[in-house]
């Protein structure tokens, strides 16, 4: 947590990654060439060679160190621009697997992803090919990343201004970088967006709300934390620790500088976004909807659907 927030911050001890958890197959910065054709998970062929960069390093500006895996076109004949892909739940952690332990697979057919996609994330089967890098990042205190973990707020939001600007800086990179994916990869868009790094280009929230305390966990004044409790164990994992939502929410039930910090400053959005919306899903409709009409930009559109996220 930024060293100016007038508040102390509970944390949690969490479990550490362990060889086999979603998908997590250890730490070592190396890189390799998946070739086309090549279909691990006996799903979506690649339809063309991926250059895979795993456990890139990239330091923040409090000396912590975030890591990284970047998926890019191999051998293309330009530099690419990045899509980032921000969350705790690993970087390994896959939507495959995730949809397996869901009723119906969520509805998602057979042979649609490769597994190189992030949990919520873009597959970069879909987006390399195209032109297009996709850049996972286990966030603060996630996986091997330094510090402890952070959900939303000014700290997340100082952190993804960092990672874009070096990796728009990188010899393979053109500079543009966007941010992309569902619910908690699309709520820390608005957090990153608002500090306004000038190497972020676009943003596609999809499904987000904007306001942890009124949106999610005291949505209509009564407290729920189910949701993010069964992920925090069965998903969260890191070295450190993660923030206690339930015991800050003991120590103050109403709005307080924590929870403010919690509620992302949309106004100070003004490049092209891309919001998809629900009547449905509850925690993300409010949110979702106000950011599109705060977003200061006229290069905004809102997809609706009547499916949740």
């Amino acid at each position: 947590m930024p060293a100016n927030q007038p508040f102390q911050v509970a944390n949690l001890r969490i479990e550490k990654p362990s060889v086999g958890h979603n998908g997590y197959v250890g730490f070592e910065h190396r890189t390799e060439v998946l070739p086309k054709g090549w279909n691990k998970f006996q799903s979506r062929a690649l339809d063309s060679d991926i250059f895979v960069e795993h456990d890139l390093g990239i330091k923040v500006r409090d000396g912590c160190t975030l890591y990284c895996d970047v998926f890019r076109p191999h051998k293309y004949p330009t530099q690419v621009p990045a899509i980032v892909c921000w969350s705790p739940f690993g970087k390994n952690h896959n939507g495959i697997g995730m949809m397996k332990k869901i009723r119906w697979g969520v509805g998602v057919p057979d042979g649609c992803l490769s597994g190189l996609e992030r949990f919520e994330g873009p597959d970069p089967a879909e987006y390399c090919p195209q032109g297009f890098a996709i850049v996972n990042v286990d966030a603060r205190g996630a996986g091997h990343s330094d510090g402890d973990i952070v959900i939303m707020g000014t700290q997340e939001g100082e952190d993804g201004h960092d990672v874009i600007e070096a990796l728009a800086g990188m010899d393979w990179c053109n500079g543009k970088v966007g941010l992309a994916g569902n619910s908690h990869l699309g709520i820390v868009q608005w957090f990153i967006a608002a500090t306004q790094p000038p190497s972020l280009k676009a943003i596609a929230p999809w499904e987000a709300c904007g306001d942890l305390y009124r949106e999610q966990f005291v949505r209509g004044g009564a407290w729920d934390n189910g949701l993010f409790d069964l992920i925090t164990k069965q998903v969260i994992r890191g070295h450190n620790g993660l923030e206690d939502f339930r015991e800050m929410y003991r120590r103050c039930q109403t709005m307080n500088p924590y929870w403010a910090d919690k509620r992302a400053d949309i106004k100070k959005i003004s490049i092209p976004t891309y919001v998809v919306a629900s009547y449905s899903t509850f925690v993300h409709t409010m949110g979702s909807v106000r950011g599109w009409l705060d977003v200061q930009t006229d290069e905004k559109w809102l997809r609706w659907d009547p499916y949740q996220e």
